[in-house]
């Protein structure tokens, strides 16, 4: 009974903290990655999904994760668009993770031969405390936010499967390996970060220098990077648009300030919000900004005391506690990436802790179990086991409540700029979602105010233009559109914004304008579908038809341009080719024409 307990518990504590949710909706990047991306629409186009990065019709990404297209497509399958499935499976995969955690604590902490009822307490309860702490949210309570689950579930399992490996002999060693190479692989095409644990397979046996397993470990490790570069490195790809680097002197800067972010994080989590950040922005001389900056600066000098600290705690320990060593060079080696050292999207975010916390919490654990049971007092030990029921009852109970901020868009928005996220991503996100609704007042602050922070962001002047055109102020609009076309990210919008302009102010429609838009830049569904309706609503059908065929060359997987196809020849009196493209959207989407209705989306 004890030896399954941990997992009772698991079982119990990660559904009742994570339930609330379950009634979320779609929001934020889950709009791009399940509303509209057209692979995740039918089980025959898995092959398909593997051949692309994520964000398919959305702004190009860096992002080559399979798995976590392949999660949705499953999904889609089941239930179409109806938000609370998508949830409870990002719940159970956050739970299988804490147990592959898990598993794989036992394991390594056998594997430094800790006795069995010290390395059951120490994993407990380390992994009970990751699988409930509130930084987590943004893997569990945000959907696009599983590819962390995904990658650490497979990960985990992948390291646990390659520690049996170590002791196992014959046939079942190769099997265990074998099986540990899969994981891996699988994790690394759940999220990029899941090629951390091939670093943490080879780190394990070499510290405990089993130079032979070490030399299997590394022969699998390669055998999973050759397969993983054959999958990404073909897959379609549009680049990302280039960001300024963040000059060499200042990373170690933010590196600094991010440790004593993190720290603050793992240890209260009471301050918690999407797109934080740890550089400095001023913004004038006012006691305000100089107050941020002082900040700032405080934090990068408590970065610099707390890393001095983990240094000489990682040394310390590399001959009393070998370890407790490990799990802190483990914690380094996941940290690293996303340190602030190299240059990434951002630089600090509370997910990207999923792998390094559990490590710490591990190495926390054990140092902590290992200090009272070597002292005879039992009211410390008593005391230590108070304040760590508390805080563990914290930590859920923060855990209940920020899976709220999910709740819908404009909850999510407001909630994340209200907690310190007012980055200009954010506003524009919010003025895009006032502008949708009609507000327009409330829309042009929001994106004025994200143009003062990045003067600029191309976005923000796009969706200004936008604003301007729906408040008939053209002569603003022409000025905003001359701005956005000379920005490689917004320009094919900007065209098909300055046609909208035109037929606004003159009542005409522009088609050679809306042609221009959509042949600028990779291509775009969304501006493509309303240049080919105003083909057909001009009377060019048979135009639409070789302009929607002309998409399908390159892009057949797309069952709303097969199902546009079929309405077109249909209006042309092309009866027999109608039904065929019709057959063929039903192939693409499996929930057209089934009696609950179609769930092709045309957000």
């Amino acid at each position: 009974m004890k030896r399954i307990l941990p997992f009772l518990i698991l079982a119990a504590a990660v559904p009742g903290f994570y339930a609330p949710a379950a009634r979320n909706g779609f929001v934020w990047d889950d709009t791009a990655l399940i509303l509209r991306d057209p692979l995740i629409r039918s089980w025959r186009l898995i092959p398909e999904g593997f051949q692309h990065f994520l964000f398919t019709d959305a702004t190009a990404s860096d992002f080559y994760r399979p798995i976590q297209r392949l999660s949705y497509t499953l999904e889609y399958a089941a239930v179409g668009f109806q938000p609370a499935m998508y949830h409870g499976v990002s719940i159970v995969c956050h739970l299988v993770a804490a147990i592959a955690l898990l598993l794989f604590a036992n394991e390594l902490l056998r594997a430094f031969d800790v006795d069995e009822r010290l390395r059951r307490n120490v994993s407990s309860i380390a992994v009970i405390v990751w699988a409930i702490h509130p930084i987590h949210t943004g893997a569990v309570a945000y959907i696009s936010g599983r590819a962390d689950s995904l990658a650490a579930m497979f990960g985990f399992a992948g390291v646990y499967l390659g520690l049996r490996s170590m002791r196992a002999a014959g046939g079942r060693l190769w099997i265990f390996l074998g099986a540990a190479a899969l994981s891996l692989l699988l994790s690394a095409l759940g999220k990029e970060a899941g090629l951390i644990f091939l670093a943490v397979l080879v780190v394990i046996p070499f510290v405990q220098r089993n130079w032979k397993i070490s030399l299997r470990a590394a022969i699998a490790v390669l055998a999973v990077l050759v397969v993983y570069a054959s999958l990404r490195l073909p897959a379609e790809h549009t680049p990302t648009p280039s960001r300024q680097p963040i000059p060499l002197l200042v990373r170690p800067i933010l590196f600094s300030r991010a440790i004593a972010e993190y720290t603050g994080l793992i240890f209260f989590p009471l301050d918690l919000h999407m797109d934080r950040d740890v550089a400095t922005h001023p913004f004038g001389f006012s006691n305000a900004s100089m107050g941020a900056a002082a900040w700032r600066e405080l934090q990068t000098l408590a970065g610099i005391v707390l890393l001095a600290g983990f240094v000489y705690w990682l040394l310390r320990e590399r001959k009393r506690d070998r370890a407790i060593f490990l799990c802190l060079l483990l914690t380094a080696l996941s940290y690293l990436p996303v340190s602030g050292m190299f240059p990434l999207n951002a630089t600090i975010a509370e997910h990207w802790l999923y792998f390094p916390s559990a490590f710490f919490l591990l190495a926390l654990a054990l140092a902590a179990v290992r200090f009272f049971e070597a002292r005879s007092e039992r009211y410390l030990s008593s005391l230590a086991l108070s304040v760590l029921a508390l805080w563990t009852i914290f930590l859920g109970v923060r855990t209940v409540v920020r899976t709220d901020d999910w709740k819908d868009q404009r909850t999510f928005l407001e909630r994340t700029i209200t907690n310190g996220g007012d980055s200009a991503r954010m506003l524009i996100n919010l003025g895009g979602l006032e502008l949708k609704e009609g507000r327009l007042d409330e829309a042009k602050r929001h994106l004025e105010a994200a143009l003062q922070k990045e003067p600029e962001q191309p976005l923000a002047v796009l969706n200004l233009a936008a604003v301007a055109v729906e408040q008939s102020d053209f002569k603003v609009a022409h000025d905003l559109l001359a701005r956005a076309v000379q920005m490689p990210l917004v320009k094919a919008r900007a065209y098909e914004l300055m046609a909208v302009l035109e037929n606004r102010e003159t009542g005409q429609s522009n088609l050679m304008r809306m042609r221009l838009a959509s042949r600028t830049g990779p291509p775009n569904w969304s501006i493509e579908k309303r240049y080919v309706k105003l083909l057909d609503e001009l009377g060019g059908t048979e135009a639409a038809i070789a302009e929607v065929k002309h998409c399908l060359a390159t892009q057949w997987y797309r069952a709303e341009t097969w199902q546009m196809l079929s309405e077109l020849l249909e209006k042309a009196s092309r009866g027999r080719e109608a039904a065929e493209a019709s057959a063929q959207a039903r192939r693409y989407d499996v929930w057209l024409g089934d009696d609950k209705g179609s769930a092709v989306s045309t957000r």
